[in-house]
């Protein structure tokens, strides 16, 4: 047997505050304490979009400035469809027509919105 002392690599985090600029949007951070640089995020307020109180979709604002992948570090709509799953009557089936429609067209004025910001170069909310 040996007497020689042994040695291993061992992968460590480095943690130090991390000074960022944030958007004038921005409402907070999911992760308080990311582990990597790249896993910083941006969020700004969430909207519910619910036509007839059924909330069918939330959406906001989101940005990786500090991503991977190129296309994440500009400012985008993240949009999350509710569970609407179920056994529909047919008037409930024309109400839930309904109530997508209106929400479709909140989501375009949202996604209009976010265009414009992409053109001009804004990317505050």
């Amino acid at each position: 047997m040996s007497t020689r002392p042994r040695t291993a690599s061992v992968n460590v985090y480095v943690h130090k505050p991390l000074t960022v600029d944030e958007p004038a949007w921005c409402a907070g951070h999911p992760d308080a304490l990311p582990q990597f640089k790249t896993d910083v995020l941006h969020n700004g307020p969430e909207q519910i979009i619910a036509p007839g109180g059924r909330a069918m979709f939330r959406a906001f604002i989101t940005q990786a400035p500090f991503a991977t992948n190129p296309d994440a570090r500009t400012a985008g709509l993240y949009v999350e469809a509710a569970d609407i799953t179920a056994t529909y009557s047919p008037n409930e089936v024309e109400q839930l027509a309904a109530d997508l429609v209106e929400a479709a067209a909140v989501l375009r004025v949202l996604g209009r919105d976010m265009a414009v910001r992409a053109e001009t170069g804004v990317s505050e909310a």
